[in-house]
């Protein structure tokens, strides 16, 4: 551990709390919007699985015959102001961000919105339309959008020294802070050591209700045909890998499990606005790595692909999340506060 930023996090983590105390007394308050809001956050800065199971709750949504908008924050985008996210942007992922393009795609029945405040996006939304739910996507320390249900993401991989508070370790606030969840949902549980996994089940709050999820690779998906391509194919080639995102360690790890991952991978800093110089450099380090497949996760190839010179040969690789334990619960707690 960076025990000499302990300092640091100790002011950084201080002046949190002054904050979450303003809010809990009401002395700061919030926009409460007029149809139910749920977050889905972190404890951490990123990496946990967040998007997957942002996009397990959408599709649940839907297929209950839900209106649903997504706010999220245009994070290393160009947006300046709250504005609807248009796939057909000729660079949609730069102008709106990765994660909510890669999430409009994914769910075209959903209006993803985004912008700098997620408050002010919030309200924006509804004043473009009537939702029955709007889906927060990284709101859990965004305490100026009132919700009605926090869900907190912990990722079982996740070295529990990393829960300090930055820049010590990787936590955006203190442990105590998981007791403003209503529940905990535990991701990557098939990927724990299972030592991990106790040690963090050993932590949480005993007065929480904790779900837990296993990740593992769908598919792969071209950049430029949409040809898909199972695990079984993939299975023993060598993989060139190209990630910006916060744990690339894990996605390393998986796609050992299908092949032998090439020493010139390249990993960029999470949310990287990928550049023409970037696609050169990809494609030049691919093409001496003699690897079979080029291969990104699904947040980075709605990058890529503009970038490259050739998408085609580019392969991304299709996260599923699965419920273990309980089917259905998440979707019965999300259920329970639309009545």
């Amino acid at each position: 551990m960076k025990f000499y930023l302990r300092p640091f996090s100790f002011l950084y983590d201080s002046i949190v709390g002054v904050k979450n105390s303003l809010y809990d007394r009401g002395v700061i308050g919030a926009y409460k919007a007029p149809v139910p809001v749920v977050s889905i956050g972190n404890l951490t800065v990123g990496g946990t699985g967040k998007t997957p199971i942002t996009d397990f709750c959408l599709k649940n949504l839907v297929a209950q015959g839900k209106k649903v908008a997504v706010i999220s924050r245009s994070y290393r985008a160009d947006a300046e102001s709250p504005v609807l996210v248009d796939v057909d942007h000729p660079f949609a992922a730069r102008y709106f961000g990765d994660e909510p393009v890669l999430l409009a795609q994914a769910n075209p029945d959903v209006s993803v919105f985004v912008g700098p405040s997620k408050w002010q996006t919030a309200e924006y939304a509804v004043s473009q339309d009537q939702f029955d739910v709007l889906l927060v996507d990284d709101g859990f320390q965004h305490r100026k959008l009132a919700r009605d249900l926090n869900i907190v993401i912990l990722d079982a991989t996740e070295s529990l020294d990393n829960y300090a508070v930055v820049p010590e370790g990787r936590a955006r606030e203190s442990w105590a802070g998981v007791q403003r969840a209503d529940v905990l949902i535990l991701t990557k549980c098939n990927l724990a050591k299972d030592d991990d996994l106790k040690a963090l089940e050993e932590r949480l709050p005993k007065n929480k209700e904790i779900l837990y999820f296993g990740y593992e690779i769908r598919h792969f998906r071209n950049g430029k045909s949409a040809e898909i391509k199972s695990c079984a194919e993939m299975q023993g080639q060598e993989l060139f890998l190209v990630s910006a995102i916060a744990r690339p360690d894990v996605f390393e790890k998986m796609m050992r499990e299908l092949g032998e991952v090439s020493k010139k991978s390249i990993h960029y800093r999470d949310h990287h606005q990928y550049t023409d110089h970037d696609g050169k450099h990809i494609e030049e380090e691919f093409r001496k790595s003699q690897a079979k497949y080029l291969v990104s996760t699904e947040k980075d190839s709605v990058k890529l692909r503009h970038i490259l010179s050739n998408p085609s040969q580019l392969w991304s690789a299709s996260l599923e999340v699965a419920e273990l334990g309980k089917k259905g619960r998440l979707s019965e707690i999300i259920g329970q506060v639309l009545r």
